[in-house]
C-alpha cells in the first residue's frame, strides 16, 4: 500500500520563516515537521511512500532522499507549482498506482495521533472509494454563546470544543476517485479534493465514509501553532511528537 504525503504548498502563513524553507523542513524538536509525520506512518506499517513536492522541492528531496535511511522506499511527484489535493494525486497517479489497494493519503504539515491502521480496517470493510479521517477533539479559537429570542445572551461558553467531527486531512482513497479528477480537468490549474471532488461523488450518489476518532491532531499552519510547538518542554514534545498525548488540539497549549 503507497501512501501520498502532501509537500509542495509555499507555507505563506508562516513567512519569512518559509521564504527559503519549505515548510516540511522547518525545524521542530532536532528534526524536520515532515520528519515527524512520516515517523508514526511508519510505525503504523506504511513502507511505501510518494513526496508531492513543488516550493523549494530540493531541499526535502536532499533530506530525505530515497527513504533508506527510515527502512523505506520514498518517491517524488513534482510539479512548477502546487496543485491542489486533487490535482497532486492526478499529478502522482501512475507512482501511486498499486492494484486494487488503496492508498492513504495525509497533509505534511499535521501531526496526528490516529490510528492509521484502524483507518485502513475502517476503509476496507466499508467498500467506498473514500474515506475521510476526523477527529472530535478541535477547541474553537473564539467564544461562542446562546440567545433567547428578545437576543439576551442565555449562555456563554469560551473557547470550547467543537460538538462535531472535523476532518484532520487525512484520507483513503482508490483510484475510482481518478476518473472524478479527471474530468475536473486539472492539468495546468489547482484542484480541490473535499471542495471540487467530493461534491461530484455525493451529487452522483456514491458514498463517502467517515472514520471517527477520538484522537490528538496538530495542524502546524500559522506562524502561532509552530511556535507553540517549538516553544514545548521536553516531557510535553514527547508527549505530542512520540504519539502519546491526550492533549487535544494544539490550541489547547
Amino acid at each position: 500500500m503507497k501512501t501520498l504525503i502532501l509537500a509542495a504548498g509555499k507555507g505563506t502563513r508562516l513567512r519569512p520563516l518559509t521564504a527559503y524553507v519549505p515548510k516540511p523542513m522547518l525545524p521542530l524538536q532536532g528534526k524536520p515537521l515532515l520528519e515527524w509525520v512520516l515517523l508514526p506512518l511508519i510505525a503504523a506499517g506504511m513502507r511505501d511512500f510518494v513526496l508531492a513536492v513543488s516550493y523549494l522541492a530540493e531541499q526535502i528531496v536532499n533530506y530525505f532522499g530515497d527513504g533508506a535511511r527510515w527502512g523505506v522506499t520514498i518517491s517524488y511527484s513534482r510539479g512548477p507549482e502546487p496543485a491542489g489535493k486533487a490535482g497532486e494525486i492526478w499529478r502522482a497517479r501512475e507512482l501511486l498506482h498499486s492494484g486494487d489497494d488503496p492508498f492513504l493519503l495525509v497533509p505534511g504539515d499535521t501531526i496526528a495521533h490516529l490510528d492509521y491502521r484502524e483507518l485502513l480496517d475502517f476503509h476496507r470493510s466499508h467498500g467506498g472509494p473514500v474515506t475521510v479521517a476526523f477527529s472530535r477533539r478541535y477547541r474553537l479559537e473564539v467564544g461562542t454563546a446562546e440567545l433567547d429570542e428578545k437576543n439576551r445572551v442565555t449562555r456563554f461558553r469560551e473557547k470550547a470544543n467543537l460538538d462535531q467531527p472535523v476532518s484532520t486531512g487525512a484520507y483513503v482513497l482508490d483510484e475510482r476517485i481518478l476518473s472524478q479528477i479527471e474530468a475536473l480537468q486539472p492539468e495546468g490549474r489547482e484542484v480541490d479534493l473535499p471542495a471540487e471532488v467530493f461534491p461530484r461523488l455525493l451529487a452522483q450518489g456514491t458514498p463517502i465514509y467517515g472514520y471517527v476518532g477520538d484522537y490528538s491532531w496538530w495542524d502546524v499552519g500559522r506562524m502561532n501553532d509552530y511556535e507553540k510547538l517549538t516553544g514545548l518542554s521536553p516531557a510535553q514534545a514527547g508527549e505530542i511528537l512520540g504519539g502519546g498525548g491526550r492533549d487535544g488540539h494544539l490550541q489547547s497549549l
